[in-house]
Formats: structure tokens, C-alpha cells, sequence
């Protein structure tokens, strides 16, 4: 068999360890996990099997597609799609037992056309500020109590923070107590959620006024700061790991420019190590003359532009050959304590920590080995 050009390893513990340090802190809430985009990279399947039987509330996916293949691994527990269905989506969405979003009159009116008087939870969705998706506060009772009289039992209400990962904005505030208010209106008027939830990792770290009675968290249990504001994460570990291997090396004099563009300029003579990884993998071309990756326990520089399917490195006089490991993310393991964070990615391309994993390409090999810190 021909051993892949990188490996992308991801840590099960590490990501039920996180689990259960977030219990620790939501006050007793319940946890959704989020695992929307292929669980952040991580492999959706085998991280839902992973918290299905660590214990989690609830399951969280942006769309229809990403919930249908999870029933295998979480036969019992809900699975709410954070999209109303599209027209067409009804049946396949009640027949697999998944708990709707709703956020429109026809949203509300095809599902319960497709549910055929059938009871069927769905979860309410209030648009307070981020203006996505969503009721806005003002019309959430006639929704809900139109719903329920077509058959539909409102078991949730939720809404989406826009500024969570600012604490200093007072914007998540302001949502904060719109939704409360509308909650409350929707109690009064005899709707009665079960699960009301607003917080992600970043509000659920920052503010325990928006905890509710559930928080969905993703970011932290995958062990990832959600912004630099966001407090952090003490007791939380990364999950993901990406490494691969020197393909070629050759010793090059001082003075001379390197890469696309020539861009980078040797100080000194330097071994080059070639790396089989590059944007056409998930590795960001603005990473180049940047960004670090770790070699016999050393963090070294990235040498010029990060090509589609290589990258350049500079060793310096460390001694590499062919077949050495090359760490992209994650933590040495031979003692050195070394460590590329998606945060620090996330930095030297102008991105978000989201964007580090989640661009990493699902066309290759996630592993998931016992043991890897």
C-alpha cells in the first residue's frame, strides 16, 4: 500500500477529555456538539460515535446532508439541523429522525404538510441581530403557535450571536436580552421549549447569562480558541494533528532566493528540505515566509511561497534526509514540547482558527490513533 503524503491524526480522547471539561463549566446546561463541516475537519462519523458515547444533549449540523450519515453512529440521540429544510428536504429529514430548524411561514407550512399530522419536534430559530437566518423576535409567537396548530411541537427556541467572540462588545448584551425577553413571550403565550439555546464556545467561555438550558458548543471541543479576545482554554487540549515527510533535500549557498517569486533570501548556507504539502492540501499560500513547522523538534521557516503541492523549509544545518517527519500542526512528541498551533495558522494567514482546520482538505487521511497527545 502507498503511504499517504500527509496525515491528518485526530485525538478521540482529547476531544471527550474537552467534553467533559465543558460540563465543568456551562453551570449544568446541557451540551449540543457541533459537528457541522465534517466536524471541523476532524471526521464527523467518528467524532459523533466518539460523544455519542461520552453523552452530549444533542448533535448540531448546518445541513441536511451532514446529519443523514450520522443516524448510524447516534441512532438516539437529536440531531438538530441548523437550516430550515429546502423545498424537497421534508421527508428525508422526518424519516431519519432529525429535529428541524424553522424560520418561515413556508418552512413551517411544508414540514407540517410532510409530517401528515404526525407530532414532530422542530426548533424555533430567532433572528436577534445576526440577520442570517432566522424569525425576527416580533413574529416568533404567531410562527410558534401556528406551528403547534399544524401539528409541530416547538421543543426548542434559538438564536446566533453575532459579536460572541468580542466579549468587550456589547452587542452579544443586547441579543442576549432580546432573546429572553422573546423566550418569555413565547411561555406566556403557552409555548413551552424544552431546550432553549444562544451560546457558542466563544459566549459559553465568556458570559454564563447566555448558557440558557443548553450551550452548542464546537470550537472547544476540539480543543481551539475561538478568537484571541476569548479567555482560555485551561483544561482544553487540540485535537488535530497534521503531519508529513521530507521528500527531497539539497544544500544551497548564502545569498541565494528561494521559491516562487524568489522571495526568500538565504542568510546563510542552508539545507532545504521539500515538503509534499501545499494550498492545494489546506496548507494557506499567505503561510509563506511566514509561517513555522517543526523538524527534529525545531521549529523551522516556511522558504518562500507555499506552492499547490509543496512547500520549501528551511533547516538551516540541521541534518535532514528523506523520510524525516515534519510536524504541520500539532505537538512534537519526542520531548521538545515544540508546537504549531491552528491559532497561530490562523495568524500568519489573516484567518480564523475555523478556517485553519476546516480548510485542511477532506480528501485526505484522517487516523485515529490511541495515545497521540
Amino acid at each position: 500500500m502507498i503511504p499517504p503524503r500527509s496525515t491528518v491524526e485526530v485525538d478521540l480522547g482529547a476531544i471527550t477529555s474537552n467534553l467533559a471539561a465543558a460540563k465543568e463549566l456551562v453551570s449544568g446546561a446541557d451540551v449540543m456538539a457541533v459537528v457541522k463541516c465534517d466536524a471541523y475537519g476532524h471526521g464527523a462519523t467518528a467524532v459523533t460515535q466518539a460523544l455519542d458515547s461520552a453523552g452530549v444533549a444533542c448533535f448540531g449540523v448546518a445541513f441536511l446532508e451532514e446529519a443523514l450519515p450520522l443516524r448510524a453512529v447516534a441512532p438516539e440521540t437529536p440531531i438538530l439541523v441548523f437550516t430550515e429544510p429546502a423545498p424537497g428536504e421534508e421527508i428525508a429529514a422526518i424519516e431519519a429522525g432529525l429535529t428541524p430548524t424553522i424560520a418561515s411561514p413556508d418552512g413551517v407550512a411544508r414540514l407540517a404538510a410532510a409530517a401528515h399530522s404526525a407530532p414532530l419536534d422542530v426548533h424555533l430559530k430567532i433572528d436577534t441581530g445576526l440577520h442570517r437566518l432566522g424569525v425576527a423576535p416580533e413574529h416568533a409567537v404567531a410562527m410558534a403557535l401556528r406551528a403547534e396548530s399544524m401539528g409541530l411541537r416547538v421543543t426548542g427556541v434559538w438564536t446566533h450571536f453575532a459579536t460572541a467572540d468580542d466579549p468587550g462588545d456589547p452587542q452579544l448584551g443586547v441579543q442576549r436580552e432580546l432573546f429572553a425577553a422573546t423566550v418569555e413571550g413565547l411561555r406566556a403565550a403557552g409555548v413551552e421549549p424544552r431546550q432553549v439555546h444562544a451560546a457558542n464556545s466563544s459566549a459559553a467561555l465568556g458570559d454564563t447569562g447566555t448558557h440558557f438550558t443548553m450551550v452548542r458548543l464546537g470550537a472547544v471541543l476540539y480543543g481551539l480558541r475561538p478568537g484571541p479576545s476569548v479567555p482560555g482554554l485551561a483544561g482544553f487540549r487540540p485535537a488535530m494533528s497534521w503531519r508529513s515527510g521530507v521528500v527531497a533535500t539539497q544544500r544551497v549557498g548564502e545569498g541565494e532566493r528561494v521559491g516562487y517569486g524568489l522571495r526568500y533570501r538565504l542568510e546563510t548556507e542552508s539545507t532545504l528540505a521539500v515538503v509534499p504539502v501545499g494550498f492545494g492540501d489546506g496548507l494557506p499560500r499567505l503561510a509563506g515566509n511566514r509561517g513555522r513547522v517543526i523538524v527534529h523538534g525545531s521549529r523551522r521557516p516556511i522558504a518562500g511561497a507555499v506552492g499547490m503541492s509543496h512547500v520549501i523549509v528551511d533547516c538551516g544545518d540541521t541534518t535532514v534526509r528523506v523520510g524525516d517527519e515534519v510536524i504541520l500542526l500539532g505537538r512534537d512528541d519526542a520531548g521538545t514540547d515544540t508546537e504549531i498551533t491552528a491559532e497561530e495558522i490562523a495568524q500568519w494567514s489573516g484567518t480564523s482558527v475555523y478556517e485553519a482546520v476546516t480548510r485542511i482538505a477532506p480528501g485526505l487521511s484522517r487516523r485515529y490513533p490511541a495515545g497521540r497527545r
